[in-house]
């Protein structure tokens, strides 16, 4: 006999004449010992206590009282066969077992919802299924007999992971069932596993509070592992550390290297930190990414540094691991779309951060069958000027241009800060345009003729404004963060950002509410000028009450022809003002109208040059 079945079962019923078969149940971390006796009584034991029992003269199973009564074959499927017992010796397999297919009995478990537990009793070709209630010390509740079985199996069922037991007889038919009757209680109907009662509920809300526990529990030791893993490769062990702050790696990445493809280009980001204290400040130079392939050839590539924004007191944010957490959950963020490229020559201040962005071309990349070395580049000043790296990411880019639909701005509200730094990275002519209507109904009306014309679609980006307000430079790009008047007031302020984007020819506008700021994105210069002169002739034909038009300073370059086409304007103008004090008293007042709007399309041209050209010769804006 088994120690773990003797440890349960008392003496008197361990006898051979006594016991036909046994095993073991184990439920939720519990163990108890379940006895078939010759006498055709049932029983579970668990310490020498009996826990349930029942009399199965009543059922099939009384037909087979003989056999049980002359049954000579092992008691439990866990012991050593009789022709190998004498010479196994000290050394056993699972080979020296019996096989559960081939002895007359077995014992099974079926457990439905985690909830109600089945015992599977076989004799033969005849099995009964007998329900084990969860109050301590009751009897067995039979279920269902069946005869002429010759095997049951578990298979997969409707309920997703929750198993259905498969009954084979022997004619060859098949039979799945979960045992469930009406008498049982009700059972939730299939794709659903609602409770039965509210104490069923109670339970399964208590195991999902305790597994969402055991989760984050999980996930800080990981968080844990992470950080002593990332200190290990870039410091190594501690007995080899070296206190001098000259050999340790300064520069450090937040978060995973992402990648977009935005028209022909493939773009790289990545968050980088120096991590250099204010007590021993190091400023990290020239930092610069270096693309190389493994067998040691280069890329053409380009590349910019853009700026993390500041906090509300103008100061650095400080827990890197918040900024490493910033672009996985940016949807839970406050956060507004406030990037400026960084201006100080490629350097990173200690305890600042700033976003590395690298464009490759997709043509360079459509033979390469090698992984790419991403590593960032930077000095160290001092006595001696030192070059250091940092690998970012190896990246295989045969197997990202398999799948480009995955890479591809979405400017979902997870992603929607690394698609707007990927697809600016991509433009280069850029043009802030300060744009006031007089009610927001023109306003709305002028954002559909965006949608509508341009194939522009709208997301809106939306934060609430603190007290304290960024300040930033004019040449800055700072959306969303002007402070003015109004700005000390002592109640919130809600911002909205709208960015619009047309994915096939790549133009990307931001409007800033309510700064009324427009920040249009183009490829070239001349196309964003044309884009410019479409957008003022279609507010002329919506007929929407303009009251601000401007264009900042130095952020639109005025083309060579400018001086001939102020001049070609105005005297269009003059030609238009004359032909309309010639119009003849007896013209219709439809004609006297058409000849005004014309005067006035043609002013708005001229006041747009000169408004282009002033703006590089006057410190301000017209």
């Amino acid at each position: 006999m088994l120690p773990l079945i003797e440890e349960d079962v008392p003496e008197f019923l361990l006898q051979r004449n006594t016991v036909a078969y046994c095993s073991q149940l184990h439920v939720k971390r519990t163990k108890s010992s379940l006895l078939l006796s010759r006498n055709l009584r049932f029983y579970e034991f668990r310490k020498k206590e009996l826990v349930h029992h029942v009399d199965l003269k009543s059922t099939c199973l009384q037909k087979l009282a003989k056999e049980l009564q002359a049954y000579s074959g092992p008691i439990t499927s866990f012991l050593i066969r009789d022709d190998v017992a004498d010479v196994s010796g000290d050394s056993t397999s699972y080979s020296m077992l019996h096989a559960a297919e081939e002895l007359p009995l077995s014992i099974g478990k079926f457990v439905w919802l985690g909830e109600h537990i089945y015992v599977l009793l076989k004799c033969w070709q005849t099995l009964l299924v007998l329900q084990r209630r969860s109050e301590h010390g009751g009897s067995f509740k039979l279920i269902a007999q069946h005869d002429n079985v010759e095997e049951y199996r578990l298979v997969r069922g409707p309920i997703k992971y929750q198993a259905y037991v498969e009954l084979h007889f022997n004619n060859g038919k098949r039979q799945r069932t979960n045992f469930q009757t009406a008498a049982s209680g009700e059972v939730a109907a299939l794709g659903t596993t609602a409770a039965c009662s509210a104490a069923g509920f109670q339970r399964l809300l208590q195991r999902v509070n305790g597994a969402r526990a055991e989760l984050h529990t999980q996930r800080a030791l990981t968080h844990q592992d992470f950080v002593r893993a990332r200190d290990l490769n870039a410091f190594g062990a501690p007995g080899q550390r070296s206190p001098l702050l000259e050999e340790k790696q300064l520069l450090r990445r937040c978060g995973d290297v992402w990648t977009r493809i935005c028209g022909n280009s493939l773009v790289l980001g990545t968050l980088l930190s120096n991590s250099a204290g204010s007590n021993r400040p190091s400023i990290l130079h020239a930092l610069r990414p270096l693309v190389r392939l493994s067998s040691g050839d280069g890329l053409n590539f380009t590349h910019r540094l853009y700026e993390l924004p500041l906090q509300a007191d103008c100061q650095p944010p400080e827990d890197y691991d918040e900024l490493a957490q910033f672009w996985a959950c940016q949807e839970q963020h406050s956060t507004s779309i406030s990037w400026r490229l960084a201006t100080n020559n490629a350097q990173l201040p200690p305890e600042r951060s700033a976003v590395l962005l690298v464009r490759l071309q997709l043509e360079d990349l459509l033979k390469l069958e090698e992984q790419l070395q991403l590593l960032a580049l930077y000095e160290l000043h001092g006595e001696f000027k030192r070059q250091l790296q940092l690998q970012l990411i190896s990246l295989n880019v045969t197997e990202l241009l398999e799948q480009p639909e995955l890479h591809v701005p979405s400017f979902k509200p997870q992603t929607m800060h690394q698609d707007f730094l990927a697809v600016i990275m991509t433009q280069t002519a850029h043009c802030p345009l300060r744009l006031q209507f007089q009610s927001v109904a023109e306003q709305r009306q002028f954002e559909q003729l965006l949608e509508s014309k341009l194939g522009l679609t709208g997301t809106t980006v939306k934060q609430e404004s603190q007290h304290a307000f960024q300040p930033l430079d004019e040449e800055d790009f700072a959306f969303g963060n002007n402070c003015s008047s109004s700005s000390s007031s002592k109640h919130p302020r809600i911002n909205l950002q709208r960015i619009f984007y047309n994915p096939q020819t790549q133009l990307l506008m931001l409007h800033n509410d309510p700064d009324q700021h427009w920040h249009i994105y183009a490829h070239s210069q001349s196309e964003l000028c044309l884009l410019l002169r479409r957008l003022l002739r279609d507010l002329l034909q919506l007929h929407c009450n303009v009251t601000l038009l401007e264009l900042h300073k130095d952020e639109c370059s005025v083309p060579g022809n400018a001086a001939l086409l102020l001049e070609s304007a105005l005297r269009d103008e003059l030609q238009a003002r004359s032909q309309l004090l010639q119009l003849q008293p007896t013209r219709t007042q439809l004609t006297a109208n058409e000849a005004l709007k014309r005067v006035h399309q043609l002013e708005m041209s001229s006041d747009l040059l000169f408004t282009v050209i002033n703006s590089q010769n006057q410190p301000q804006s017209l």
